[in-house]
């Protein structure tokens, strides 16, 4: 058709101004082509429609205007459009049409120029265009069954132009030109051929007669990015005042053309689906979108019509009895008296409604258990099996100081939240979870206990100089223990504090036997004072062997003062 349309083009270009006679001609041929094929265009399958139409054009631009017939001339025009079926509100459309335009006036109504009377041009045009309309038959504005289907319409447009432009001179003008062709003294003629892009819009409605045939009216108004073709603002051809373009006072911007048409349009292939460019659907009597050619449950209630299934009887997708408009899991088989949703811990709460679908609960705490009964779910409960205060997270508090049991270091005595749950009974500023000596002040340095004093330090390392053990054995001498009773009587003095015993010898010999050696003596004093009641979880017996001296070892003076045994006081 588009071809078809082509030829009807450009015999009016080559025809000039007889084009208008031929218009009638092409568009019943082209008619009638498209009546036969009506019926096989019926048989596909899609939403389109063809649409022929025939009317008046109208010049809009720098030398006046006839929009709306306000104007002559007008001329004949035709057109042809292929609309394909988007959605019930929108068609996109492909527009052929094909026309003239024309005007003529007086100078006098633009810019006097001494040389020019008058200026006329007539143009053969056309315009190809791709755009889309917004239908108010979309059942939202009216009903898409609606025989009266009005529309607006925006594209972008590609355009052909031929245009013969004459001017009339002014018969005491000595420059004027004479024309080769036309020999006239006082006439110029000149052409201009223009192809460009524009935009389109416009306006109109269908009435429908059938659903395959309608008829239409339309408005379509096609602007060019184009000043020149109507040759308003072409240069004078008359020297010397060629540099000064012929400018209107009122029309300052493109020239346009439009198009006022009748039509008739052939809707095929729209079948229960609203038709192409807007063809009405079959009849749908309870309006659930199956036509009731098709419909085995024409009566359907409105609740029921957005939910049917192929043959518009109410739909049960998962086919637990419950009727999807009915179902509030549509997806998933359920129970009847769950509006058709599962409940698979069996606790009579829906699962898409219970926080603990597999674990039977109560309503009170969406569907989760609560073993200890505390009114906390077992899933936020951080004591689940025993009764507990919300505040803690259903834990209990035996003690009352804000802090869980399962928290609180001191559970049976109330304390302070900063130091998990424990007082500090001394008061002196170390609480008694990390309290070394809770019942006896002392400092954060000595971990609660009291300073070991400079003098008691130096008492120590004075009776350890006086242990003593047979050469090359860990059994001490008997001078030894009048020390070693020294020694036990501080360490009773401090009962909180730790003692590490250390074992050291010489460099003489081997020194991984050394080592067992001074391992073996730090041992033998742990012993002794267990014996003397010093708890033995305070004593640690480590011997270092020859890897401490405290003097040289070239000298006998020297190694006697590296075999030793040190005692390390620490809370």
């Amino acid at each position: 058709m588009l071809y078809l349309s082509s030829i009807i083009l450009q015999k009016a270009h080559k025809t000039g101004q007889n084009m208008t006679k031929h218009y009638l001609k092409h568009l019943f041929i082209a008619s009638a082509a498209l009546i036969t094929g009506a019926q096989t265009f019926a048989q596909s399958p899609g939403s389109h429609s063809i649409e022929l139409s025939g009317g008046l054009r109208e010049y809009i631009g720098d030398m006046g205007s006839s929009l709306l017939f306000s104007k002559a001339p007008t001329y004949q025009g035709g057109g042809l459009a292929f609309a394909y079926y988007i959605n019930p509100s929108i068609d996109a459309v492909t527009n052929l049409s094909f026309g003239e335009v024309g005007s003529t006036q007086s100078i006098a109504e633009f810019v006097i120029e001494k040389d020019i009377l008058w200026r006329s041009f007539r143009a053969q045009t056309g315009d190809l265009s791709l755009g889309a309309r917004y239908k108010f038959n979309n059942g939202v504005i009216l009903s898409e069954d609606a025989k009266f289907a009005p529309y607006v319409y925006g594209a972008l447009s590609s355009y052909y132009v031929h245009s013969l432009i004459k001017w009339g001179a002014h018969p005491h003008q000595a420059a004027v030109r004479v024309d080769p062709v036309y020999k006239s003294e006082h006439l110029v003629q000149q052409t201009i051929t223009d192809i460009g892009f524009g935009l389109q819009g416009g306006l109109g409605f269908k009435y429908y007669l059938t659903d395959a045939l309608s008829l239409h009216w339309q408005y379509t108004l096609t602007y060019t990015f184009n000043d020149r073709w109507d040759g308003a603002n072409s240069p004078d051809p008359n020297p010397p005042s060629n540099e000064n373009p012929l400018v209107h006072k009122l029309w300052r911007t493109n020239d346009a053309w439009g198009y006022h048409a009748l039509g008739a349009s052939i809707n095929f292939g729209g079948s229960g689906g609203g038709g192409g460019g807007g063809s009405r659907r079959l009849k749908d009597s309870d309006e659930d979108g199956v036509p009731n050619k098709f419909d085995e449950c024409k009566n359907t209630l409105p609740k029921y019509r957005r939910f049917v299934d192929s043959v518009g009887c109410p739909a049960d997708s998962d086919g637990d009895g419950v009727l999807d408009a009915d179902d509030d899991c549509m997806d998933k088989a359920g129970l009847l008296e769950l509006n058709g949703c599962p409940d698979r811990d069996a606790d009579g709460i829906a699962d898409k409604l219970d926080a603990c679908p597999t674990e039977k609960g109560t309503s009170e705490l969406k569907g989760c258990p609560d073993t200890d009964g505390d009114g906390i779910a077992d899933k936020d409960d951080r004591c689940p099996t025993v009764a507990g205060l919300a505040a803690l997270n259903g834990c209990p508090d035996g003690d009352n100081d804000g802090v869980a049991d399962i928290d609180d270091k001191c559970p049976t005595t109330p304390g302070n939240i900063n130091a998990q749950g424990c007082p500090d009974a001394d008061a002196d500023g170390v609480f008694d979870n990390v309290d070394r000596c809770p019942d006896r002040k002392g400092t954060a340095a000595s971990k609660g206990c009291p300073v070991i004093e400079e003098k008691v330090i130096e008492k120590i390392a004075l009776n350890a100089k006086g242990i003593n053990f047979e050469t090359n054995k860990a059994v001490l001498l008997g001078t030894s223990f009048k020390n070693l009773n020294t020694l036990a009587d501080i360490l009773n003095e401090y009962p909180e504090a730790l003692v590490e015993i250390q074992g050291h010898t010489d460099d003489e010999g081997d020194a991984a036997a050394n080592k067992q050696l001074s391992q073996e003596r730090a041992a033998a004093v742990t012993l002794y004072l267990q014996g003397k009641g010093i708890d033995a979880a305070r004593l640690t017996a480590k011997g270092y062997g020859q890897e401490m001296p405290i003097a040289d070892n070239k000298t006998k003076s020297g190694r006697d003062k590296n075999r030793r045994v040190d005692f390390v006081l620490n809370y």
